[in-house]
């Protein structure tokens, strides 16, 4: 295993990351299946409103796409020492 991979299956197994944050890991290091990685795509298109609805179907990728875009998720997970 790389080290890279390997700090990446640290974040996903740590405590410290919510299911929504470790969703965003996945998504930015390609890690997510076809389904999700659609679903990322829908998410990544949709407007506000669209976002809403997608929201009542899957919040976890919903706020992980939000903390990510416009929040500070990728600040903190740099911080955190994940090149992303």
């Amino acid at each position: 295993m790389t080290e890279a991979r390997a700090l990446v299956v640290t974040f996903l197994e740590s405590d410290q990351w919510t299911a929504a944050e470790k969703w965003v890991i996945r998504w930015q290091f390609g890690l997510l299946g076809d389904f999700q990685e659609a679903l990322s795509e829908a998410i990544k298109r949709a407007d506000d409103s669209n976002l809403a609805r997608l929201e009542f179907g899957f919040p976890e990728q919903v706020a992980g796409f939000t903390a990510w875009s416009r929040g500070d998720l990728g600040t903190r997970l740099r911080n955190a020492g994940l090149e992303i």
